[in-house]
């Protein structure tokens, strides 16, 4: 693969804006002219056989498997899409004046010239001259530099209430307040009653007029370790606690009367539901803040992708062998 490719420009201080412009304004929408600018001269990339095998050799010595087709493929695009971000970032000079890029010159720079009392701005000079700037390090440096130019659309980074809406709404699943039951009941314990659904049905009968729960209610139940009044649960906490039938029951009752009597591993329960809120959406001010950095997020992969796209039309590519290449 042509993994070094010639150097567009250097140090072009005075290009840098003009080759900005022309990248990022392909992307607005505008109607096509007859004529379009001229862009620099791109070399293609090619990823040839020698290094698609190189690609499954260290896919194996990593994982101790051959890579499937799926997985090679991959492989190939990533290293088509840090070959295309690398060389953008080339264009755009972005490593001109990058602190971390002279560093890291700087150090190879000393290690390679061993001449003592070199000035910085002199070490940094004489290792662009030797080529050390071709370096792993800077290269990854570089390809993220260049990730974060594509993501950024230039906005000023507000996230209207408008957007959180959409992302809530199209999250819903992951927002959304489980539904609820706050209610009554009256026990009637399995280890107390030998007959305890005899004994829960003559209960039913006595509560027939106490509308709402009352003293008489307190009165009837057996000891509870819960209560007689369980507040908002979940069905997940119904179920935990009373079991999965019983939590089935429970969730399709009517507001305002008393149940038929509802078994669970404890005895019988008499139950009478006063709330039942669906599940729902929380309000936003409760989650504006945190969906506000997933908007971001989200808008940041929309601009790499469409980034991406754009920057790969300015090559060709070329790969000699397909995924399922061979030796």
């Amino acid at each position: 693969m042509t993994l070094h490719p010639r150097r567009l420009l250097r140090h072009p201080v005075a290009h840098f804006a003009a080759l900005g412009a022309l990248l990022f304004g392909l992307a607005a929408s505008r109607p096509e002219s007859a004529e379009k600018p001229a862009v620099p001269a791109r070399s293609p990339i090619v990823v040839n056989a020698e290094r698609i095998r190189a690609m499954r050799a260290d896919f194996q010595q990593r994982w101790s498997v051959a890579p499937t087709p799926a997985q090679l493929r991959a492989l190939i695009e990533q290293t088509v899409e840090e070959e295309i971000l690398y060389r953008e970032a080339r264009v755009l000079a972005l490593d001109y004046r990058d602190a971390s890029v002279r560093r890291r010159l700087i150090e190879k720079a000393r290690a390679v010239i061993r001449r003592p009392f070199r000035g910085d701005d002199d070490l940094y000079q004489e290792a662009l001259a030797l080529g050390l700037d071709d370096d792993l390090v800077i290269r990854r440096l570089l390809i993220e530099k260049m990730r974060l130019v594509l993501q950024d659309d230039g906005a000023d980074g507000t996230i209207p209430d408008a957007a959180v809406r959409d992302y809530l709404q199209r999250h819903r699943a992951r927002f959304a307040l489980p539904e609820t039951v706050t209610f009554t009941q009256v026990f009637v314990s399995a280890s107390v009653q030998r007959d305890r659904l005899a004994v829960a049905h003559a209960v039913r009968a006595q509560l027939a007029t106490d509308s709402p729960p009352s003293a008489l209610a307190t009165r009837l139940s057996d000891p509870f370790p819960l209560g007689q009044q369980l507040r908002a649960y979940t069905r997940n906490q119904v179920m935990a606690r009373f079991g999965e039938p019983f939590a089935d029951q429970l969730f399709s009752l009517p507001l305002g009367a008393w149940s038929d009597p509802i078994a669970s591993p404890y005895g019988s329960h008499l139950v009478w539901v006063h709330e039942h809120v669906a599940e729902r959406l929380p309000p936003l001010e409760a989650v504006r803040e945190t969906i506000r950095p997933a908007v971001r997020q989200e808008r940041a992969a929309e601009n790499l992708r469409r980034g991406m796209i754009r920057v790969r039309g300015l090559y060709e590519i070329r790969i000699d062998n397909p995924p399922g290449v061979t030796g």
